[in-house]
Parts: C-alpha cells; structure tokens; sequence
C-alpha cells in the first residue's frame, strides 16, 4: 500500500505479466507522489519572488485590463509582507511600475495597480525579460522565482517576436532559477507562444475566453504555489538490457536518448505527477523467472532548496501462457491516463483540421473519440463542451480550447487518490489545482464576484 506520508514513486503496469516467448509493447505509468501536508507542521518557508507582468495594450481596454488588474490585487492580498513582488507593464513601452522588493504593507502596489491604463501595441518580450531581469538577483534565495505573463494579444513589437526565441529565453531563465506562467486572454492572443512559454519555462499555462474567467486560474495558481512541495523534479527511466522506453506524454527530455530524464511538473502536498511509458520488450527477456525490467528515479527539491529523497522503483514481472495472461483484468489507472493521452492527441489532430476550416473532419473525430472513451467520465465531457463549440465553427476559439485542453490532458498533476469524475459539483470539492475542468477557457468553480470588479 502507498504511505502518504513519504515521498514516492510507483509503477503500475497495464496488466502484472508479460506474454511468454514473445516481442511485445507493455504500457506503464509511472507515479511521483509527494507526501501529504502535515496540518500541524508551522515551518517558516523561504520567500515567494513574483513579477506581475500585465499588457495593457489598446486592445485590453475595458474589462480586460480591469480583470487582469483585479487579479494582481489578488495574488498581492496573499502574499506574506516578506515575500517580494514587482509590477511590470507594458504596451509598444515597457514600465516598471514597482521594482522588485518586500511587499511590506502592500500600499505602494495597490496604488499603482490603481494608476493601470492601457496604451498601445504589444512588446510581450519586453514585459516578460523586464519582470525575470528584476527576479534574477535573489532567485537563489526565494522558495520560487516566477514571472506571472498576462496578454491578449501578440508579441508584435520589440526586440524578439518570434515564438522559439522567447520561449528559448524562458527556458534560460529556469534554469537560472525564474519561471515563468502564461495567461492568455480572448480569442486573438498567440496560444502557441503563450504555452511554448510556460512550458520551457517551467511553469503554468492558463487562458481566458473573456475577463471574468481570469480569476479562477490566477487563484489556481496561487493556491499551487501555497501547497508546493517538489521543484525541479527530474525522472530517470533505465531499461533493462533488451528493453526500448519509449515517453508517451509531452514532456521535456534530457540527457541521451539510452537513459531519458524527463521533467516532470513540480508537485504540490498530497498531488502527483505522473508519465506513461511504453517498454518495447524483446521474446528473450519475455521468460520465466525474468529480471528487473526497469527502474524508476527521481531527483527533485524542496522549496527551500533542499533534497527530496526518493526511494528507486523497480519493475519485475512474471511471465505467462498468453490464455493465462488475456484472463488478466487490465489496471484502470493506467486506461485513463491511456485515454487522456489518446484523447489529447485526437484535440491536436481536430484543432490542425479547425485550422483549415474542414469542420466535417473535426465533427467525426470528435464523435469517434466520444465512442472510443464512452466509459472515461471526465474525457467524455471535454468530448462534448469541444463538440459544441465547434458548432459555432469559430476557428480562433477552438483552437485555443482544444490547445489548452490536450495540454491538459498531458501534463497535469493529479490527486494520489483519483475518484472518477462525477460532476463538476463533485469536482469542486477538490483543491483548485487538481479540478478536472470541462472547458480549460471558462471558469466554472468560482464564480466572479461582480461586487470586487
């Protein structure tokens, strides 16, 4: 049995046996849990060091720059008087309105948040390499080091504009200790950029189809970071001698292709991140009395900088006549992540169709995939919300959803103790990083208060 109270990783085959005398491909999700919060554990935790970064170009006029400016407010309302925070803005200009430093009092950041305004074009690159330059110099002394990005648009001015060269920049910046998280707001803002941002830079991706779904994530991101227990979290996967590992989800790799080292998410108290694998495995090994067919490492550290011990896993299976071995009932876990992979996938393939205005091609992969995962609850509701929206055939909507939704399904952490997906009423009963959203653009847990707009 798992003990929540440790550090661990397991490793769920989809069946606990090999077909005998045969070459096959075995699935087997791995499982990186960190231990449960101890309630009555008062430890004094290193800093929090945020940069706000928030456009306010023309186009976030209104609303939108209201929302954003509310959420801001939001995340400086929780931050300790010792963390450190900064507030960027930016247009075709970049400003620095409050350099980074102890948030004390929270009066000079509330008022300049009251003095927001928006302006012209979008120099998102600008923004974002002002926010991580003012979190560089004390990195090394916070528990986390983030930029938090909000746009509506396009990086359509400054130096970089491209997609790779800022998300290559990101990446640099996390490996100096500064990460970053994207929020997209709208339907005209650059998806590809806004993800490929998070994602390099180690940190989370969320959008809004209109201002009042912003504050749902951005609350959602300060509770992750509130209960964040593992950071730099890196899984090394070593096959046995015959053994091919082959990584089904979409995350990074390091190091050479015979020993990936993959970068998980980082993990909150009482979550888990998790990879599902596929052992391509030769007839030899596929014999009685077989050995270790793969062991699992992981290496990763608190937020306080210090090391996460984590015992290895080993994987050993018996093997079996192949009647003997069909008699055996699949593990449901690794089906549902199977699905949601698979289910992610077929998002990709209907937003590419989106893209070329063929929405007959995107109606039958969605009502195929709706057959094909009838008996995954929650897979099946994201089925039918992108269903609907491509009813309106609106391109830049769906493309967006279906981006963020496949992301989604990919790369989330996930409770150690999953029940199935009843309801988003049930659902809202979890912690608000571990919902299982239908529509990844709308919020639908916590309502805005219209009162605090």
């Amino acid at each position: 049995m798992p003990n929540n109270n440790i550090p661990q990783i397991l490793i769920q085959p989809l069946k606990p046996a090999l077909i005998a005398g045969v070459a096959q491909k075995l699935p087997v999700l791995i499982r990186v849990q960190a231990p449960d919060a101890v309630a009555t554990e008062k430890k004094v935790r290193k800093p929090f060091h945020l940069a706000l970064v928030i456009d306010r170009s023309g186009s976030m006029s209104g609303p939108p720059l209201a929302e954003a400016v509310r959420c801001a407010k939001h995340i400086t309302d929780q931050l300790a008087p010792t963390d450190t925070a900064s507030l960027v803005v930016f247009d075709d200009r970049v400003q620095t309105l409050v350099p980074a430093r102890p948030v004390g009092d929270r009066r000079a950041l509330h008022l300049a948040l009251s003095r927001v305004h928006s302006g012209g074009s979008t120099n998102l690159h600008g923004g974002w390499q002002t926010g991580a330059d003012g979190l560089l110099p004390g990195a090394a002394e916070a528990a986390l080091a983030r930029v938090i990005l909000l746009s509506d648009g396009n990086a359509n001015v400054g130096d970089i504009t491209d997609t790779a060269g800022i998300a290559a920049l990101c990446a640099q910046a996390a490996e100096r200790g500064v990460t970053t998280s994207t929020y997209g707001l709208g339907r005209d803002f650059n998806e590809e950029l806004m993800v490929e941002m998070a994602k390099r830079g180690s940190g989370n991706h969320y959008y809004g189809d209109t201002a009042a779904d912003l504050f749902e994530p951005f609350a959602e991101e300060f509770d992750f970071i509130s209960a964040l227990c593992a950071r730099h979290v890196r899984l090394s996967l070593v096959g046995a001698p015959g053994v091919n590992v082959r990584l089904l989800n979409d995350y990074p790799v390091e190091g050479d292709a015979g020993i990936p080292v993959i970068r998980l998410p980082d993990i909150a108290f009482g979550a888990e991140a998790w990879a599902l694998v596929e052992l391509e495995i030769t007839a030899g090994l596929a014999v009685e009395g077989s050995g270790q067919l793969l062991q699992a490492a992981v290496t990763a550290s608190t937020p306080e900088g210090e090391p996460l011990s984590f015992a290895d896993a080993l994987l050993t299976l018996p093997a079996m006549p192949v009647s003997a071995w069909e008699a055996l009932l699949n593990d449901p876990l690794v089906v549902t992540r199977q699905a949601e992979l698979a289910a992610g996938k077929l998002l990709e393939q209907a937003r590419t169709a989106a893209e070329h205005g063929d929405w007959t091609t995107v109606e039958r992969l969605l009502s195929e995939a709706r057959q094909r995962f009838a008996e995954q609850p929650w897979v099946i509701e994201v089925l039918e919300s992108m269903a609907e929206l491509a009813r309106s055939m609106d391109t830049a909507r769906f493309r967006k959803e279906a981006l963020y939704s496949s992301r989604k399904m990919s790369s989330r952490i996930s409770a150690k103790e999953e029940l199935n997906f009843d309801s988003l009423d049930a659902e809202a009963a979890s912690i608000s990083f571990l919902r299982r959203k239908i529509a990844q653009g709308k919020a639908q847990f916590d309502k805005p208060d219209d009162s605090q707009k």
